[in-house]
């Protein structure tokens, strides 16, 4: 009997799964790529730099406050932790589906019944039917794996998206730190082309006395007023890039423009840290990126997903389970007669459903692939960045070392000038003019100092800026 009960079940379930919706032949795929491999091992094995606040390395107290007021006040990085708080709640909500579901019920309906209808003792009388049920329950039977996939999918959904949240806070703290450098140069620019100009005043007035003297000639008095006058412009110029890098840092930090909280304060130091860099650079620190890694949980939710739409095309098998009293008498409600209850599994068999099911197979598959190759281009992207701004690094601290040369070369030209005209050799036109080259020289090592900070900002954040997929999110750290 048993063995008549076994054949019958494997038939029926052959029979089912005959019935059901047959999967596409040819699905395409993509190649294997080998930069994503060494990425998941970098995850793995985390390199201890750069640091998680890696800024802190510039020891400036006005850069370490304006980072903690951005962290908390941006509101593009307080909408990336609504999504995260969002994504939470979808793997709760989808998770929900792997579990039994209770419920009661209670309904009271007042009806009439045609007189030529079908309810026989009824026909023709209006009655208050009650039903009470308390006890309802509703399982899905994840034979498939289905529901187990969607719920994996939404955790990668998760997990992308609180890599998406540390990715938002490292381009903010870059952006702020970039932001503020720049203020720092051109604040210390301003004041090189102000002391400029106030020596190329005092060119224009040795230039008119040697004009009176017969000694010049008016092209030269001319060449010094036009020259203090395009310091003018430079230095208008400058203080509009000053506001507007203010307004920048402003807008980053939650303030408006008029905000005073965004002024830098102190000067540039000389030289950036000196990370320790990995022999190995740039792959052991690639997989830190939060942007590759969100766009790695992509591809796992979008491989999910594809399973997901797999699992569609067998039968569903869901068992419910009832148990309560109805009667069309309230008065004998509970009566032991009118106890009810129903068991058994509800099977649907997607046998023709018009080529949906196909169609979201291939959907979920293409997103799939699109999640593979946006990984790939990321790792591109990434090793792209970091060459590019090592190379940029190498070139300026060449420029520097060269510059220095220069500055050291043409003050000692201004200390002859100087005792020449100390010793009135000169009638100081020299002298100031050698003056005005050392300002000009200062203010390409303030660009180049400025440039240098700006790419240890950007080249920590190309490194990852310090995150860690062992660590927590941002916003589990503020929820605890």
């Amino acid at each position: 009997m048993r063995h008549g009960v076994s054949i019958l079940a494997l038939g029926l379930s052959a029979a089912l799964l005959a019935a059901c919706a047959r999967l596409p032949e040819h699905l395409p795929q993509n190649p294997t790529f080998q930069p994503q491999k060494l990425a998941f091992a970098a995850a793995r094995q985390p390199s201890p730099w750069p640091q998680q606040d890696w800024w802190q390395a510039a020891h400036a107290r006005q850069l370490d406050r304006l980072e903690t007021m951005a962290l908390q006040r941006n509101p593009d990085l307080r909408a990336t932790a609504a999504r995260v708080l969002y994504a939470q709640a979808q793997v709760q909500r989808i998770h929900a589906g792997l579990l039994p579901h209770f419920a009661a019920g209670f309904f009271l309906t007042q009806q009439y019944f045609s007189a030529n209808g079908l309810h026989l003792q009824a026909n023709g009388t209006s009655n208050l039917y009650g039903e009470i049920d308390p006890l309802l329950v509703h399982y899905h039977v994840d034979l498939w794996g289905r529901d187990r996939d969607l719920v994996e999918a939404a955790r990668g959904e998760l997990a992308m998206t609180q890599a998406q949240e540390a990715d938002a806070r490292l381009m903010l703290s870059s952006a702020v730190a970039v932001h503020y450098f720049a203020l720092q140069g051109e604040e210390a620019l301003l004041q090189r082309e102000v002391s400029l100009q106030k020596w190329q005043q005092r060119g224009v007035a040795v230039a008119q006395v040697a004009f009176a003297s017969g000694l010049q000639s008016a092209t030269v008095v001319q060449e010094s007023r036009i020259s203090v006058q395009q310091s003018a412009e430079r230095i208008a110029e400058i203080q509009s890039v000053i506001a507007a890098e203010r307004h920048a840092l402003a807008a980053l930090c939650g303030l408006g423009p008029d905000s005073r909280n965004t002024a830098a304060t102190g000067q540039l130091r000389d030289s950036t840290p000196v990370p320790t860099l990995p022999a190995d650079l740039p792959m052991t620190l690639l997989g830190h990126r939060p942007d590759i890694v969100a766009r790695r949980w992509a591809v796992e939710a979008a491989a999910a997903q594809v399973r997901a739409a797999r699992a569609a095309f067998y039968p569903d098998i869901n068992l419910n389970l009832l148990a309560g009293w109805n009667s069309i008498h309230l008065a004998d409600l509970f009566a032991p007669g009118n106890f009810a209850h129903a068991f058994g599994p509800v099977i649907t068999l997607p046998i023709f459903e018009g080529g949906a099911l196909r169609g979201n197979l291939r959907a979920e598959n293409a997103r799939f692939l699109a999640a593979q190759d946006q990984y790939q281009e990321q790792i591109l992207t990434a090793l792209r960045q970091i060459a590019d701004l090592l190379s940029v690094r190498k070139r300026l601290g060449t420029q520097e070392r060269a510059l220095k040369q220069a500055l050291q070369e043409q003050q000692a030209q201004w200390r002859l000038q100087e005792a020449s005209w100390q010793a009135g050799l000169s009638d100081g036109a020299p002298r100031i003019a050698a003056r005005v080259k050392i300002l000009r020289l200062q203010e390409q090592r303030i660009s180049l100092r400025m440039a240098a900070w700006q790419n240890w900002a950007l080249l920590e954040s190309a490194l990852g800026g310090g995150y860690s997929t062992d660590k927590k999110s941002s916003h589990d750290e503020r929820k605890k």
